[in-house]
């Protein structure tokens, strides 16, 4: 694929020997507390790494991971975004967008939707990414976790990096059930990612078992908020699943056995409210919703012929899509859909049905917004009220929450 060259930038992939380079701007940006750090040989790639350069100087960097997600309850490929950074003294030069051309002409024609986690939401927004999903993020005394002591019965052992297949099997229980949700199969994602295995400062971790069976999983820290020794710490969980909600109530009863260790937990959930109605004193819980990653069609063509629909519907309409980043997606489209599969093909004739911006049409191919949210808050235009029946229909809203950071 040629580089992409535009104002005298060339966008390539990292080989090994600028591992040191790559993450010193990584660093920089992203943990510039620690100061300088030095690195040896280069780890396991979980991600493809590649930069921008100015002449022979690299520039901006960034790192491109091949993802598999759920949308709609099917697997489809998914690219993700991250680790963008751009030194101080180079910053305000367009670099950062000369990655994200070059990024999509990459996936384009292998991975229908991308996905990243923003340091700004409004920033990536001009280049056609939309919020994805929300989350709840609770912190509460362990005693408000109480009533679920002995709620199920089942227990908790601790879990090592060895122990990855069982946290995999109940992770994708539950990603089977929320879009957006990531396959994690990877076992270095699990050792390197989640477990940090090799990390002086890994996580502690432990599964929950029922009838000898692996039902859900707890990764967490603790950190020190002062005060004597055991009596003011947080605990908080930095990953979880369970299979079900029995095995989730488990969890919650062993969280509350650490009431004399920690003098709150904080942990997250997807963006529904229920342990507010499961605990004995709400207002002792503190309960924030929070905007989570952003994901945006890649090809147009490709995103709304990759969507599941649902089987019962049979509809045809012409799109009109515009996006500033991605000139072929640009455009008219038509979209036939029956037995559940859709057919796009490009088609500049006559009216549209519908007008809608990149990450708008984004946030309803996910779920993320339903017809009538997308035309309050997003930029959704219908010629008439009949088709908003009709996108209704092909995109309920969905249950999304792409929980894993990367």
């Amino acid at each position: 694929m040629p580089d992409d060259e535009a104002d005298g930038v060339a966008v390539r992939p990292l080989s090994a020997d600028r591992f040191a380079e790559f993450r010193a701007i990584t660093d920089y940006a992203f943990q510039p507390e620690e100061g300088p750090q030095e690195y040896d040989d280069e780890p396991e790639r979980i991600a493809d790494r590649y930069g921008a350069f100015d002449g022979g100087d690299l520039v901006s960097v960034c790192g491109h991971y091949d993802l598999t997600a759920n949308l709609r309850g099917e697997w489809v490929s998914m690219a993700g975004l991250a680790a963008v950074a751009t030194p101080p003294e180079r910053r305000r030069k367009g670099y950062v967008r000369a990655l994200i051309d070059d990024a999509l002409e990459r996936w384009r024609g292998k991975f229908p939707l991308a996905a990243l986690w923003p340091f700004s939401r409004s920033y990536y927004a001009q280049f056609g990414w939309a919020t994805a999903n929300t989350y709840t993020e609770y912190t509460c005394p362990p005693d408000q976790l109480a009533f679920a002591r002995g709620a199920v019965d089942g227990e908790a052992r601790p879990a090592s990096a060895d122990d990855w297949r069982d946290l995999q099997a109940v992770h994708e229980a539950q990603a089977g059930e929320t879009s957006l949700a990531l396959r994690r199969s990877s076992e270095a994602w699990w050792r390197e990612r989640v477990l940090r295995e090799d990390d002086e400062d890994r996580p502690w971790a432990y599964v929950y078992e029922r009838d000898g069976e692996a039902r859900g999983y707890l990764v967490y820290s603790f950190e020190d908020l002062g005060g004597p020794k055991h009596m003011n710490q947080r605990l908080t969980v930095a990953d979880a699943a369970a299979a079900n909600h029995d095995a989730w109530l488990g969890m919650l009863g062993f969280l509350a056995d650490h009431d004399s260790q920690a003098s709150e937990v904080r942990l997250r959930s997807d963006a529904r409210t229920d342990l507010l109605d499961l605990v004995s004193d709400p207002e002792a819980v503190d309960c924030e919703v929070k905007t989570g990653p952003m994901a945006r069609i890649v090809d147009v063509a490709d995103a709304l012929s990759a969507c599941p629909y649902p089987a019962d519907v049979s509809a045809e309409l012409t799109l009109r899509v515009t996006d500033e980043t991605a000139a072929w997606n640009d455009g008219q489209f038509r979209l036939a859909v029956s037995d559940g599969s859709g057919t796009v093909t490009a088609d500049a004739s006559g009216d549209p049905d519908a007008t809608v911006g990149i990450g708008t049409l984004s946030q309803l191919v996910v779920g993320y917004h339903d017809v009538e949210a997308a035309r309050r808050i997003g930029d959704l235009s219908l010629a008439d009220g009949g088709i908003a029946d009709a996108l209704a229909a092909l995109f309920p809203p969905e249950r999304t929450y792409l929980r894993t950071f990367f």
